[in-house]
């Protein structure tokens, strides 16, 4: 069988599909990506990899306005405090209109058995139903669960259909869930796929040289300190600065990834503050006690997976339903950049209750069926 995965560019997008893509690859089917951008990172993890759109900056199809003062752009729904479905759908229908001509030309030359697409990658979509193939939609957390907004992207990549002359839609549609079912229950009912397979998420970060500083065991309880790559690399690290001063009274290592950000704007770091580049997330979080983070949903599936408690700092919207489900499962506290002290920290740290829920979401999310289980059974249904 012929798997052709289409990622919107980002490495949010493609790292959480790449289990899936090795379960498919591993069993004996030939997969390909047809993504561009930050995506084609997928070539990094032995695919083929087709560009879609060759020599394009995304970031000005992200964010097509000018930066405010703090780096975010001025009124935009990946920066704003609460946009709505349609404003996000417009963003991600503006990201997958780009990738519809030569992902369709991929597709078309390829002529796969199977798509699988993210839901809010439009062009997926429109692929899958040009060939009139099953598409595997995989949930990349609980922003994109939600019926109106695919609705509403459906909506905005209509000229794009109309434009290639797709009607219809694809064979059949197999949605994909890697939220454990404690968490799924907290969302809001429009935001749970009921029909959904579950998927566990095994994390990816990339392969890495393993820093010398990491093989080796921590002296003190060790915080991860992560926004990611897009808010980082605009500015965001900014709101950073007043934990810097809150970690000197903390006794614990803080280890904050850059992810391409200045580190001027972190202040003067304190000793206990180790600042790195990049680090792979997964193998730093098994040397840590609790991470704090922008409430990414990958990131936060991913300290999930190794039973940490988590402070999330939400930055975006399609972040913002993620960071509600901690403190209401009673894995995670939600902080305000500004207000986020050293007492909170030790609260992270030690609060018992804390990590022995965390624990209970790790084990849940070992008890869904892995990449390869499911890969076998998506096989086996629309195959």
């Amino acid at each position: 069988m012929r798997v052709l995965f289409v990622t919107s560019p980002g490495l949010g997008h493609l790292f959480p599909t790449i289990p899936l893509a090795q379960a498919f690859r591993a069993a004996g089917h030939r997969v390909r990506y047809a993504t561009g951008g930050l995506s084609l990172a997928a070539a990094e993890a032995g695919f083929d990899v087709v560009d879609v759109t060759p020599g394009l900056d995304y970031l000005p199809v992200y964010l097509p306005q000018e930066p405010g003062a703090d780096g975010a752009p001025v009124d935009h729904p990946m920066f704003a405090e609460d946009p709505d479905d349609a404003e996000l759908a417009t963003l991600f229908a503006r990201v997958s209109g780009v990738m519809v001509d030569g992902a369709l030309a991929a597709a078309r030359h390829w002529s796969p058995d199977l798509v699988v697409a993210p839901p809010l990658q439009g062009a997926g979509r429109l692929v899958a139903a040009a060939l009139r193939v099953p598409l595997i939609e995989p949930r990349l957390g609980s922003y994109d669960s939600g019926a109106r907004l695919r609705t509403l992207l459906r909506a905005g990549m209509e000229p794009h259909w109309d434009r290639h002359g797709v009607t219809g839609e694809p064979a059949e549609t197999v949605p994909l869930t890697t939220l454990p079912d404690s968490l799924t229950a907290l969302l809001p009912e429009d935001r749970r796929t009921p029909l959904a397979r579950p998927l566990r998420h095994v994390p990816y970060n990339g392969g890495s040289v393993l820093p010398a500083w990491l093989a080796e065991p921590p002296r003190l309880p060790r915080v991860a300190v992560t926004l990611g790559t897009i808010e980082a690399q605009w500015g965001g690290l900014a709101i950073l600065e007043p934990l810097m001063e809150a970690a000197r009274g903390v006794d614990a290592e803080f280890v904050v990834t850059l992810g391409g950000g200045d580190p001027a704007l972190l202040g003067d770091a304190p000793p206990n503050v180790r600042l790195v580049d990049w680090a792979p997330l997964d193998l730093l979080l098994h040397s840590c006690d609790a991470i704090i983070h922008h409430g990414g949903s990958g990131t936060m599936l991913t300290a999930a997976a190794a039973g940490l408690p988590q402070c999330v700092i939400p930055r975006g919207s399609y972040q913002q339903t993620g960071a509600d489900l901690l403190p209401a499962r009673g894995i995670g506290i939600v902080a305000e950049a500004g207000t986020l002290g050293a007492a909170q920290c030790r609260s992270l740290l030690g609060d018992e209750a804390l990590r022995e829920n965390a624990r209970q979401v790790r084990d849940e999310l070992r008890a869904m069926p892995t990449p390869a289980e499911t890969a076998a059974r998506l096989v086996a249904a629309v195959g």
